[in-house]
């Protein structure tokens, strides 16, 4: 197009000049300080002039395309020859930055000069006297105005691929820093789900042995760790081992030593190898009673035929993240070009992987998870529930040997039972939580672009201030007058608005430096003089983040607001989605009177509500006297409790701190200790028979314990 709309025209100009119009002149003759004549260009060459320019300009644009397109993105030429650094500055730089610095040096090479071939490149024939030295070129190819628009095409283009080069890099290390270990978990979480779709694949084709160790799927090395999927430390805490003392001793617990077979044997689910090396029911998170498995599964056998709109029903309520793509850099350093490779791979219809199924929106994931399912429960056609042993077989290597943080990671990851068995139910909601994990970060990734931007902009501005002042200087301007004259005009108007730049200035740390909260981050904000309370802060969304305002969402009553960064500088901002997980804190009352041992039943019942319930609680952190009011004839005691969520979702967690509550009413009122506030004036009686009614015989106390069984019973029939 640029040969026939451009090229073509503006030669057919040039020959109309020089032959049809006698070749005019474009300007008058010049004398220089010693006399010399000087003969301007004809109007014939400034057309040709233009025609080189344009053509020199399509071939640069032709080496972008095979540079940077080709050979530094698709091939490892660049990085071996010109090293890292050139090959990222020459990718920065791409579009105008690109162009026009190689425009400036190819036009040092083959169009500046007085030499015949920058004046005429077809000098050597005489055959067209258009392009020979027959047509006048003047001499601006050698003046200086000519070599100064050149340096600063150079100095512009160089400069602002510089720039671009250093906020890729800075930008990208920020990014890097503050989500990559955050990334290692989610992916390591999408590995195992892929592994699993892998081998329900297998399954289907039934070409799984005792050991699968073949397959793309199946290569991770012994040494391979999961962060955030495996437990913390191998020891176990005194309240731990405690409780494990005591699980073993259970009636019908059992131990890998004990004998039985089929769905009701304690660890059946995990297989006997599994068993043998020490993972199998202590690992599990929950002591499920085996009336409640039998509800679970009883429960299960009708939804396992069910729809997607039966388990979706099930499942917690959940708003697919808004998802803001901004354009991000092309390349930056190794660590950097990984990350947003990995970051890729959620973007894709896919993630994990075709084996699985799609997994586009939750809907479709948790079809796809319902499927994944079915598939796997063909390895045990006798069981009606999917047994942990089929899913343990992608933690052994190739070699065969058992890989125990994988094992470890997988019981976290789904959760099975104390049995070893895993409902559909809890099948879909654990890869339900892997997909809300990937969508959740991949949202806050995408968002946080727009600090990102709004930083790209301050510094394009002062970028393009500095390169103006540097074409100025190769232009020969001299700028410092009026530099010094408006820095005189400006300093009058500093103490005008000095406290409103330093809030700017405390503003921008704020939200750069220390970056306290990402879009769609839950926040609170205190004076930092004042404590916090225990049972939780009202808490704001994050709907919009610049460099100079914060646009935020009561979470109570939507409300919106917005704050001025700088104001928010020196306050406590608490985070509740970069918090650990929730502890909670359940109050119970009882009468000063009520003897110890009721108590322990109490704590026990307490106990066994939480452990029956592993997707809820990860543990009961303890149970202690609090406030001991003789003049008000109470005893407080407190029930300190770790949530499976983080306070950024808050809802499941005040839903299982108001099943807790409501179950400790009911223990209480079935063991007598409900607390009674006495009337005014207190009169505190001394009398025996208020003890009495505390005095339990042993039958009256196992009648107590099949009270409070049914009162767990209800609780789980809920």
């Amino acid at each position: 197009h640029g040969c026939f709309f451009v090229i073509l025209p503006l030669l057919i100009v040039a020959f109309a000049l020089y032959y049809g119009a006698g070749n005019p002149m474009a300007g008058e003759p010049t004398f220089d300080e010693n006399g010399k004549v000087s003969e301007p260009a004809s109007w014939s060459w400034w057309v040709l002039f233009v025609v080189r320019q344009f053509f020199l300009l399509s071939c640069v644009k032709a080496g972008e395309v095979i540079s940077i397109d080709i050979l530094a993105l698709r091939t490892p030429i660049f990085i071996k020859t010109i090293g890292s650094f050139a090959t990222l500055m020459i990718v920065q730089a791409r579009g105008w930055p690109y162009v026009i610095m190689f425009w400036g040096i190819v036009d040092f090479a083959f169009l500046f000069g007085y030499h015949k071939f920058a004046l005429h490149w077809l000098f050597w024939q005489d055959w067209l006297d258009v392009f020979t030295m027959k047509n006048p070129p003047g001499n601006f190819l050698s003046s200086s105005l000519y070599l100064r628009i050149l340096l600063c095409m150079i100095f512009v283009g160089l400069f602002t691929a510089l720039k671009r080069l250093w906020l890729a890099t800075f930008l990208g290390r920020r990014s890097y820093d503050h989500y990559g270990p955050e990334l290692e978990k989610v992916l390591g979480k999408m590995l195992l789900v892929s592994q699993i779709a892998h081998l329900a694949r297998q399954i289907e084709a039934q070409v799984v042995t005792s050991r699968v160790n073949d397959g793309y799927a199946y290569t991770m090395q012994t040494n391979v760790k999961f962060p955030g999927a495996t437990s913390e430390s191998e020891e176990e805490t005194p309240v731990q081992q405690g409780r494990k003392v005591l699980d073993e001793n259970l009636p019908g617990t059992g131990n890998k030593n004990s004998g039985g077979s089929g769905t009701d044997s304690p660890g059946d689910g995990f297989g006997q190898d599994l068993l043998n090396v020490g993972i199998g029911p202590k690992h599990a998170t929950g002591a499920s009673s085996r009336g409640l498995d039998k509800f679970r599964s009883d429960t299960m056998k009708n939804i396992g035929s069910s729809s997607r709109l039966q388990i979706m029903s099930l499942l917690e309520e959940w708003e697919e993240p808004e998802i803001r793509s901004s354009s991000a850099s092309k390349a930056t350093i190794k660590d950097i070009l990984q990350f947003r490779q990995a970051i890729s791979l959620m973007d894709d219809k896919y993630p994990f992987t075709p084996a699985f199924g799609p997994a586009s929106t939750r809907a479709i994931c948790v079809d796809s998870s319902d499927s994944l399912y079915d598939r796997l429960l063909e390895s045990t056609p006798d069981k009606s529930l999917l047994p942990f042993e089929t899913l343990s077989q992608i933690a052994y290597d190739n070699k065969g040997n058992l890989m125990r943080d994988k094992a470890k990671a997988l019981i976290r990851l789904f959760r099975p039972d104390r049995r070893g068995y895993l409902t559909k139910l809890d099948f879909v909601s654990s890869i339900d939580t892997v997909y809300k994990d990937l969508r959740l970060f991949r949202a806050s990734l995408a968002n946080s672009s727009t600090i990102d931007d709004s930083f790209e902009s301050i510094m394009n501005v002062l970028t393009a201030i500095l390169a103006i002042c540097g074409i100025l200087l190769i232009i020969g301007f001299n700028q410092w007058k009026a530099v010094s004259s408006l820095a005189a005009f400006l300093v009058s108007f500093s103490f005008m608005f000095g406290a409103a730049s330093s809030k700017y200035f405390e503003g921008i740390l704020l939200i750069f430096v220390r970056r306290p909260y990402d879009i769609g981050d839950k926040i609170a904000l205190s004076d930092p003089s004042t404590d916090t309370s225990a049972s939780g802060s009202s808490t704001w969304f994050v709907e919009k983040v610049t460099l100079f305002t914060t646009t935020v969402r009561f979470a109570t009553t939507n409300e919106v607001a917005t704050y001025s960064n700088g104001s928010l500088a020196p306050l406590r901002i608490i985070n509740a989605k970069r918090s650990p997980k929730a502890v909670v804190y359940v109050y119970h009352k009882f009468g000063s009177d009520a003897p110890f041992k009721m108590v322990k039943v109490f704590q026990t019942a307490i106990e066994n509500f939480v452990k029956s319930r592993p997707r809820e609680w990860v543990a009961l952190n303890g149970f202690r006297a609090t406030r001991v009011e003789m003049e008000l004839n109470f005893i407080e005691y407190v029930v300190v409790l770790t949530h499976r969520e983080m306070w950024q979702n808050i809802g499941p967690i005040l839903q299982s701190q108001a099943d807790l509550a409501s179950f400790g009413l009911e223990v209480s009122k079935k063991l007598n200790l409900r607390y009674i506030s006495p009337p005014k004036p207190i009169h505190l009686s001394t009398e025996k028979s208020g003890r009495n009614k505390y005095i339990e015989s042993d039958s009256t106390m196992g009648g107590k314990e099949n009270e409070i069984n049914q009162v767990a019973e209800m609780f789980r029939n809920e």
